[in-house]
């Protein structure tokens, strides 16, 4: 009886990529040997921790994350490139995964990202393990593309969301595939059932607008009239014009004060305007939702999901592989990082529920 070489390839999905912890761990309680793995984007995060031996770790960090601890993830940028620098995270990857290169993890591995420039998907099968998945995490908008060596990475997910074709080309004999998605279904009234905790109301929206006031100068005193005949005598007017000066440098201190209490009003608003781009750090009600004014994560995140969804759906039917694993998540958002218990639970269930097949498919294989 030979062992069935099994790869495992770990989809893009944002958040719900929380998933592919309890899909590793509802196979290996199987006894399952996972012997490849291959990641896009979050399936590139997790997989790599997997790989280098740190997937217990990774679970305890994300089951601990709440909004401080994202909040003090995200590094904002003026977006040129991209909503958050990315840095942060960068230092998060060095931090547990070190200096570890992809040829050095425990469970062969490899990534893919997108060549942004060059339009082409790229996989990489060495080289620093923290490279690699940073520039395979860069989600279009929101991370700024992740340079090396020239070369500007985007996320893999773009052209390569679930990566059977790397995961068998590593020699892998069956094929699991980990697709977060599909399973987009309108809701009753026509809104999106896969609308994140990130949106707002269009009147709080509003409000915010309006709350960014004009700044208020203190008046300037006007020019005079040179051709004035009343105007006094310079040389009989000495005691005026100092009385001027005084006049004057009081006004110039007035003018400083209000100029930094307007731009301290102006940098509290500016404050809140790039709070207001993050998810609420609360639950809302299923209506409140379907009310709500899509924000800029939204907007992102719903438009990576629809293209996401497509190019899948013709990978996979190009390319299928043997056992195709499908969490429904359609009720998380790719930016619900804060939900990783339901969601490594709904990873963890449904590989459950199809573990007899994939026994099944192994005997055959190996009598």
């Amino acid at each position: 009886m030979t062992h069935k070489k099994i790869g495992l390839a770990l989809g893009s999905g944002g958040a719900r990529g929380w998933a592919h912890i309890g899909v590793i761990q509802a196979l290996l309680e199987a006894e399952i040997k996972i012997d490849y793995v291959a990641g896009t984007s979050i399936g590139a995060f997790v997989g790599a921790f997997y790989a280098a031996g740190g997937l217990r770790q990774l679970e305890e960090f994300v089951r601990s994350l709440d909004w401080r601890t994202i909040v003090s993830l995200l590094d904002l940028e003026f977006p040129d490139k991209g909503l958050l620098d990315g840095g942060k995270v960068y230092e998060l990857l060095q931090e547990h995964l070190l200096s570890m290169q992809l040829e050095e993890t425990e469970v062969p591995f490899h990534c893919v990202a997108t060549d942004l420039l060059n339009q082409q998907s790229v996989t990489f099968k060495s080289g620093s393990l923290v490279d690699a998945v940073r520039a395979s995490i860069s989600i279009p908008g929101v991370f700024t593309p992740f340079e090396k060596d020239g070369v500007y990475y985007i996320d893999g997910g773009v052209i390569n969301p679930v990566p059977v074709d790397v995961v068998k080309e590593m020699g892998c004999d069956l094929a699991i595939a980990v697709n977060l998605n599909h399973q987009y279904p309108q809701c009753p009234d026509g809104g999106n059932a896969n609308t994140s905790v990130l949106s707002e109301s269009a009147s709080t929206a509003s409000d915010r607008e309006s709350s960014l006031e004009q700044p208020e100068f203190p008046e300037q005193p006007q020019p005079t009239d040179e051709n004035d005949t009343n105007q006094p005598d310079p040389q009989s007017s000495q005691p005026d014009s100092q009385a001027k000066d005084a006049d004057q440098a009081t006004q110039d201190r007035d003018f400083i004060v209000t100029m930094r209490s307007q731009y301290e009003s102006v940098q509290t608003s500016l404050s809140q305007k790039i709070n207001n781009w993050l998810p609420e750090r609360k639950q809302e009600s299923p209506e409140a939702k379907n009310n709500q004014c899509p924000n800029i994560f939204d907007v992102i995140g719903n438009a990576i999901n629809m293209m996401e969804q497509q190019v899948t759906e013709v990978k996979l039917a190009a390319l299928p592989p043997d056992i195709l694993i499908q969490p429904n998540l359609s009720q998380y958002g790719i930016f619900d990082f804060h939900c990783a218990e339901e969601i490594i639970q709904v990873g963890y269930e449904q590989t459950k529920s199809q573990l007899a097949e994939i026994e099944k498919m192994l005997a055959a294989d190996e009598d």
